[in-house]
């Protein structure tokens, strides 16, 4: 149990603070002291002994400062006290059970302004599950330090890794490379050649999309018709004239036929070889071999004849015409000069496409004219055959020539289709070649790949990755074993957190009569890198579940009010205390537990501290309110409850710990005032004579303020003494002297002119008229006055 702060040096407001008098702490210590005079200073140093924190008194160290830190605390003990203290280096021993009930408290366990985050849950769930809790969140702590250092390590040497292997091995890509079989090793300097190849290709992939594929040759057309220019070379003077004798006989011989005469044609034959070789011999008369009669050489059937043996003739001549300007038209050269072009162009094309393609692509070869020469002789002798034949029509000329360049084109047009045929086939690998070409950071990455293969059997490389696979497995380990710690501090805690979770729901329901519930209380074991459990809730407001996001429906800002966010956190800590089976060796300390709460909730928590009182080790409460503090003391004997004030030197900026009287400090005006009048009586001093005559006035006016309460509920405007004397003189109120009512309220409006300069200022009565003066009143005037104002209050009011 703490006995006394002894000492407080440089901390706050406890600029050098040392312990005078009986300020020793019993079972219940009440502490008074106004806002900003080091009420949670103290609290401060408590939490910083309990806690082992330098820091937390370091932070608070006083404004112009001139000595060093320090702090010294007692705690009843036996054989002897034990003294806790404090300096540069930090406290001298830690005094562990101390649980604080504070603004820090709810600042760091429950909410911060309207904020309930992570933090606040990692927080509440530390201080719920306390020393319970601690050797198993230790050994997890441990296995996740271990975890960290092994994951540092794994780190060290993947750096390693990363920087002598190169060919952009990341940490993502680390794993795989540990697990590449030697089998992928086989052939690498040449699969590592090959991918060079295609990384090549694709950053040249720009200039390749420009190259064309090759061009085609295109056949040659001569627009000679070489089958009608051989007949043509073939005919002579009897073949136009069978043909003509042709045409002739076709016509007559229907008419001989149509006329019953049998085979016509011979008919036709014989006599016209008949007349046709006596006009040979020049006779002069002709006569039908068969009839006898004479013939005219201008007979109809002779005419026919001769103009068709006319036209046939000059229709050859026409045709050979028409093929002789067919082959001057031919541009022999011209055709041999295109051919030429497109495979100088495919040549050219083939040399760029060779340093792409792959070795497998063949190129079509260039064959198509055995010799230019001979094919242009060919053409030559062909023309020459064609002008021979103008110049002599009716005689038949060779048609070798003919047949030889036909052959020769035909050839030659084979050839092409040929070439043409590869030229397909080569633009066709183009394509593939195109649509297989990666883009380079695809082929770059088939690059690197290779090329770890190739660096990961090196003999350190091997080395590093054979001690990353072990620090791995240990990784592992601790993993395995940080899951089955987990799961015994889960086990542990679910059931903790169901009997905490009754206990809150206690409080709120049953004791702070509020509409809140708490549900769904678990624990939250660390995730990821954190190392700290948490607590997680839900809160709910009539069975409707409350939300802790902002701008959310029902959210903690918009239902909950200070006083509520308070309540919930003083029922989450004294919950606690409830479920925790080392309560009766807990000190507990409260400062200011009634931040907000309304009448009926303090009332609430001062039955709940009085009934913490005989359940722990010791109570102190520090509090700004004297009525708070003197509610809670009352009905503790004196040998168990001290009552302290913490006072503030203003000049000095200094505060101290001193003895306080409760019982004085939470009197009203009333009962002082009278006192003090009663005092005066035995002890006059005329120069309280204005304090006296305020004293006269505030105990009359209070006095008819509550005696004559319901009397004055129906008066107007302000409820001065002066405008209550005349409101219950006209009403009239009934006096309990009622038959000496002139008098009473003669001797209230007495006191009202007299005091009505200590009261008001300056004066408006006449003092002259009111038969007594407050500047030159005796002291045996303000006795009877004294007098006449107790003898009103009891008896006659």
């Amino acid at each position: 149990m703490i006995n006394k702060v002894e000492r407080l040096v440089s901390i706050g407001k406890y600029r050098n603070y040392n312990a005078v008098g009986q300020v020793n702490f019993k079972k219940l210590t009440l502490i008074y002291g106004d806002n900003g005079g080091g009420k949670t200073t103290l609290t401060s140093v408590f939490r910083s002994l309990t806690t082992n924190n330098p820091e937390i008194i370091k932070s608070r160290i006083s404004t112009n400062h001139t000595t060093a830190q320090a702090a010294q605390i007692t705690q009843i003990a036996t054989p002897q006290n034990v003294f806790y203290t404090f300096g540069s280096g930090g406290w001298s021993a830690q005094l562990p059970d101390i649980e604080i009930f504070d603004i820090h408290f709810v600042n760091d366990n429950i909410y911060s302004g309207f904020d309930f985050s992570d933090d606040h849950r990692k927080q509440l769930h530390q201080f719920v599950v306390g020393a319970q809790g601690v050797a198993i969140q230790n050994q997890i702590e441990q296995n996740k330090n271990a975890k960290t250092a092994s994951k540092q390590k794994q780190a060290t040497i993947e750096a390693q890794l990363i920087k002598q292997v190169g060919n952009n091995l990341t940490s993502d890509l680390i794993t795989s490379f540990l697990a590449i079989p030697t089998t992928q090793a086989t052939n690498i300097d040449q699969l590592v050649t090959a991918a060079e190849a295609a990384l090549a290709n694709a950053s040249a992939n720009a200039i390749i999309q420009t190259l064309q594929p090759l061009s085609n040759l295109v056949r040659i057309t001569t627009g000679i018709d070489f089958t009608s220019l051989i007949a043509d070379l073939q005919a002579t003077s009897q073949t136009i004239q069978n043909t003509a004798l042709e045409s002739l006989f076709s016509q007559h011989c229907q008419d001989l036929s149509d006329n019953t005469l049998i085979e016509p044609e011979n008919w036709l034959q014989k006599g016209f070889a008949y007349v046709e070789s006596k006009q040979a011999a020049n006779e002069p008369n002709i006569s039908c071999p068969f009839c006898k009669q004479s013939i005219d050489s201008n007979s109809d059937i002779l005419n026919a004849y001769a103009s068709k043996f006319n036209a046939d003739f000059n229709a050859l001549i026409q045709r050979l015409q028409t093929h002789l300007l067919s082959l001057q038209n031919f541009n022999l050269e011209a055709a041999i000069q295109a051919l030429n072009n497109i495979n100088q162009t495919n040549t050219e094309r083939i040399t760029s496409w060779a340093t792409h393609l792959p070795n497998t692509v063949q190129s079509p070869v260039f064959n198509i004219i055995a010799n230019e020469v001979d094919l242009r002789t060919e053409f030559q002798n062909l023309i020459a055959s064609v002008q021979q034949k103008i110049q002599n029509p009716t005689a038949a000329v060779a048609t070798t020539t003919v047949t030889t360049f036909q052959n020769s084109g035909q050839t030659i047009n084979c050839n092409i289709d040929s070439y043409n045929q590869n030229v397909l086939t080569y633009n066709a690998a183009i394509t593939v070649f195109r649509f297989s070409i990666q883009t380079v950071a695809t082929a770059q990455l088939q690059v690197d790949r290779l090329k770890r293969i190739k660096k990961r059997f090196e003999t350190p490389i091997d080395t590093l990755c054979n001690q990353l696979t072990t620090e791995r497995q240990t990784l592992r380990g601790l993993e395995t074993k940080y899951t089955q710690l987990s799961q015994q501090q889960q086990a542990a805690a679910t059931a903790f957190f169901n009997t905490y979770q009754t206990q809150i729901n206690h409080y709120l329901g049953n004791v702070f009569k509020t509409h809140f519930r708490i549900e769904n209380v678990v624990h939250v074991a660390p995730r990821g890198r954190a190392t700290q459990s948490q607590i997680g809730y839900k809160l709910t407001i009539d069975g409707k579940d409350i939300s802790f996001v902002p701008n959310q429906p029902f959210n903690a800002k918009e239902c909950l009010s200070e006083g509520d966010k308070s309540t919930i956190a003083l029922a989450f800590f004294l919950s606690k205390l409830d479920v925790d089976p080392n309560k009766q060796d807990k000190i507990l300390i409260f400062d200011d537990p009634l931040s907000s709460l309304d009448t009926n909730r303090r009332t609430y928590t001062i039955g709940i501290i009085k009934s913490l009182f005989s359940q722990l080790k010791q109570v102190v409460v520090l509090s700004h309110n004297e009525f708070f503090l003197h509610e809670v003391g009352k009905d503790i004997g004196i040998n168990q409850k001290c009552t302290l004030r913490i006072t503030e030197n203003f000049v000095a900026k200094a505060s101290k710990i001193e003895v306080c009287d409760l019982d004085e400090l939470v009197k009203i005006d009333y009962f002082k005032h009278i006192e003090r009048l009663e005092a005066f009586r035995t002890s006059p001093d005329i120069n309280l004579k204005d304090s006296v005559l305020g004293w006269l006035r505030n105990v009359l006016e209070a006095h008819l303020r509550f005696k004559f309460y319901k009397e004055i509920r129906s008066m107007t405007g302000q409820q001065t003494f002066g405008r209550l004397i005349s409101f219950l003189n006209a009403f009239p109120a009934t006096f309990r002297d009622n038959t000496n009512r002139d008098d009473i309220i003669s001797k209230l409006n007495l006191i009202n002119g007299v005091s009505w300069k200590s009261h008001h200022g300056d004066p408006n009565p006449d003092y002259t008229t009111l038969g007594m003066n407050p500047n030159t009143i005796t002291v045996s005037e303000l006795d009877n006055l004294i007098q006449d104002t107790l003898n009103l209050i009891e008896m006659r009011l």
